[in-house]
């Protein structure tokens, strides 16, 4: 049997993205050959003689992503001025061929080896989607290093009210949440998408965007697009202004975020229609007090807790909550009926399933702010 670890095996589907011919030797570039590298061509090229590299090992067990290589990749990109959202979509095209590849080699039998190939190298081309942003933006803001103080400022002033945005630019107000974040690359990376009147006030847990946009839609359409490249592990809560103002659009995010957090929801771009119930919840107490005395009967029992919370998170199909539990149908059925006496609301009706899963998030939402202060 191959395995994923077979060098040939990696070779060949690494080598099988692009014919042989494509492969000549393509000197890194600084901005002398500008003009040159916007030849239609030449984000492929670059793929093709420098990125594909960064692949070359990707499945072995040891390997480890060659980040500095890749920066400089970006940084030289930076440095010729070109379009960075060029590169990325000739590396994420790069990408899709290699998993097609891994996905359909012939002579490869065994299908777990090949999705676990195919699930490795799209986790690299997403990683090294994000070097490149990082080597391109320090490229891009190196030689005006003083212009990020005054562009945090100016984001500071129009987030807090202090000052409102010319006429005629609306922005939308991102939140953004997550572990391990740079400031510098979620920047970069907003930046690129949504153009240089794109402002950030960034640390490393999360922050606020202001993004340019023409409207809700457009605003999260250019988030999903950053976060792609940005990776899957960030929360974004998209607010459009509106008739509201950008400090009021700030504290809605906010809120959102809270909320998608409280109620677990995946990573990914979130809006107030997303966790309507919960927010509306939060923001009146004599509900959301209801609704933690409802619960609490179910924080003294571990095992219905467990078993309300992996209903929710398989949006009610039994099946599959006594798959991930490994107990029998009937048990969940008799725990399920538990929780019913226990709070007056059956989790087994889309109504009581429903108001658990708002009281829930309610009780993690003060877990939270207690947790906070």
């Amino acid at each position: 049997m191959t395995t994923i670890s077979d060098d040939k095996t990696m070779t060949a589907v690494l080598t099988g993205a692009f014919p042989a011919r494509n492969r000549e030797a393509v000197p890194l570039w600084g901005p002398e050959q500008a003009a040159a590298d916007r030849d239609a061509d030449q984000p492929h090229r670059t793929v093709v003689a420098h990125v594909l590299a960064l692949f070359s090992d990707a499945l072995s067990n040891a390997f480890v992503l060659d980040a500095l290589s890749a920066r400089r990749i970006g940084w030289n990109w930076g440095e010729s001025r070109c379009s960075l959202e060029r590169l990325l979509e000739a590396v994420r095209n790069l990408t899709a061929d290699l998993v097609d590849e891994a996905l359909n080699r012939h002579d490869v039998f065994d299908t777990g080896a090949r999705c676990l190939a195919a699930q490795r190298i799209s986790e690299l081309g997403s990683r090294i989607l994000i070097e490149l942003t990082r080597g391109f933006q320090q490229a891009v803001e190196t030689p005006h290093a003083h212009e990020e103080p005054t562009r945090r400022r100016h984001a500071e002033l129009l987030l807090t009210g202090a000052m409102s945005p010319p006429p005629g630019l609306c922005y939308a107000v991102v939140g953004l949440s997550g572990s391990g974040l740079d400031p510098a690359v979620v920047d970069g990376a907003f930046r690129t998408h949504g153009g240089q009147q794109t402002m950030s006030m960034l640390a490393d847990g999360g922050g606020h965007v202001l993004l340019p946009a023409l409207s809700k839609a457009d605003a999260v359409h250019l988030v999903e697009r950053t976060l792609k490249v940005l990776g899957g592990t960030i929360r974004a809560a998209v607010v459009w202004s509106e008739e509201r103002s950008l400090s009021a659009c700030r504290s809605a995010a906010d809120d959102i975020l809270e909320q998608a957090i409280a109620l677990e929801l995946t990573p990914g771009v979130h809006v107030l229609a997303d966790v309507l119930l919960a927010f509306a919840a939060a923001h009146e107490p004599t509900v959301s007090n209801a609704l933690l005395k409802v619960i609490q009967p179910l924080l003294a029992q571990p095992m219905l807790w467990e078993t309300l919370q992996v209903l929710l998170a398989e949006d009610g199909n039994r099946g599959r909550v006594a798959e991930r539990l490994i107990i029998h149908r009937s048990t969940v059925d008799y725990r399920l009926h538990r929780i019913d006496q226990l709070t007056g609301h059956s989790p087994c009706t889309i109504r009581g399933l429903r108001l658990l899963a708002t009281a829930s998030a309610m009780h993690r939402l003060a877990e939270l702010r207690g947790s906070a202060s």
